[in-house]
């Protein structure tokens, strides 16, 4: 009876045990990325009250006698449920959930690596990207990105200063004509002026004209425009102007071709800037047409002021570009993942975090979207995979288990006094 008594006690630990994996699923039913659990019970070392014999040529075999031996159950394992929890939109831009594998890579405090499917982080007063417990989100930095180098060997603290400033770039080069110029001028002495805006080294505006005069007709029956430029400095009244080439249009309405007789121009600014040399290429002409049409024509280059970042956003693959108040987007970094052969081998180490074990394999770091790793959704954030449904089950199997176990040893006690009054 004893023996009855020990595995009733074994059973009543297990289905506390249970009862406690049961009872923190619940409890973090609403806890962003957590895990469930699911706990299974094994079978204990049995007692073999005889052993088994094979079959003889008179006599059948006899199966092994085998009763607990005290206690009979054990735990046999506790398994993590990695599948991905339910999306909830928050709108906050710093909050990332990941549709598919993967986990992101945090610093923690000591210096180590972590993994974490919580996406709730946000800017601390430096700028650092943190989650709650202010361990700093890895990834690569703007020039790694920039570079391709995006390895497990050079992550970083991603970082998105609250000061970030571009720095104004000079314009080099005319990069855009695009409309059409009216082939009915062919023959006049029409000047299109055509503004477009460039900068110098400070980010201030120089104002400059490109410039189309003389439409002249060929012999093959296209026109042919002269391409200059016209620059009249602050405060003064006499304006620069020079020719930079010919643009021919053939008279099957195809594409024109440009003819440079001077490959850029330079202007001088008047606040001391370096002198801003623009180069213009055949290659700006490719989307310009010469149709019996009215004129007009678009024309760009590059350069931009000086900005400050006004807003962020972090892409499907982890990429944060930055947009700043020159109306131009750079980008700032990229948000890093990690995967792992056997995600259910990681240990739990609380605070949602999570750290590669001997048996979980090595973290397989890399870009969100790309190879299996999922990809990210910003102002989203990854839900508990808690079903409550499962685990009021588990909940009533486990106290029935436990009842049921109270009860063999009531009734094991019961015999024990019925034996102990018999010898009375």
């Amino acid at each position: 009876m004893s023996g009855s008594m020990y595995a009733a006690i074994s059973g009543l630990n297990a289905d506390q045990a249970l009862l406690g994996t049961v009872s923190e699923n619940i409890a973090n039913v609403s806890t962003v990325g957590y895990k469930a659990s699911s706990m299974t019970f094994a079978q204990a070392l049995q007692q073999t009250l005889s052993g088994a014999s094979a079959p003889t040529a008179t006599l059948g075999g006899i199966n092994p006698v085998q009763v607990a031996a005290g206690g009979a159950v054990n735990i046999g394992g506790i398994e993590i449920n990695t599948n991905e929890g339910t999306l909830q939109s928050t709108g906050i831009n710093t909050n990332l959930a990941i549709q598919g594998n993967g986990y992101f890579i945090v610093q923690t405090s000591q210096g180590g690596q972590a993994f974490t499917r919580a996406g709730n982080f946000s800017l601390d007063a430096n700028g650092n990207l943190v989650n709650p417990s202010g361990d700093r989100v890895l990834g690569w930095s703007a020039s790694t990105v920039a570079q391709k180098g995006q390895t497990a060997s050079n992550l970083v603290p991603l970082t998105i200063p609250p000061n970030e400033t571009m720095p104004a770039t000079a314009t080099t080069q005319i990069t855009s004509v695009t409309g059409n110029l009216n082939s009915q001028d062919a023959g006049t002495t029409t000047t299109k002026s055509i503004p477009v805006t460039l900068y110098d080294a400070y980010g201030n505006t120089i104002p400059v004209d490109l410039t189309f005069a003389n439409p002249t007709a060929t012999s093959g029956g296209g026109v042919t425009w002269t391409v200059g430029y016209s620059y009249t400095p602050p405060g003064s009244s006499t304006a620069t102007t020079g020719t930079l080439g010919t643009l021919t249009f053939p008279a099957t309405g195809g594409a024109p071709t440009y003819t440079s007789t001077a490959s850029s121009f330079t202007i001088t600014p008047t606040d001391g800037a370096a002198a801003v040399q623009v180069s213009l290429g055949a290659s700006a002409f490719q989307n310009i047409t010469g149709y019996a049409m009215p004129t007009s024509v678009a024309v760009t280059a590059n350069g931009n002021p000086a900005g400050n970042l006004e807003n962020f956003t972090i892409g499907s693959n982890g990429t944060i570009t930055g947009s700043f108040s020159n109306g131009q987007t750079e980008v700032l970094g990229q948000v890093a993942l990690a995967n792992f052969s056997n995600p259910g081998g990681l240990l739990n180490i609380g605070q949602n975090l999570w750290q590669q074990s001997p048996n979980s394999g090595v973290a397989q770091v890399g870009q969100a979207s790309s190879g299996a790793l999922g990809s990210l959704a910003a102002g989203e954030l990854e839900g508990s995979n808690v079903s409550l449904a499962n685990e009021f089950v588990n909940m009533i199997m486990a106290q029935q288990g436990y009842q049921a176990n109270a009860k063999v040893i009531s009734v094991a006690q019961q015999l024990r006094t019925t034996l102990v009054n018999m010898i009375q």
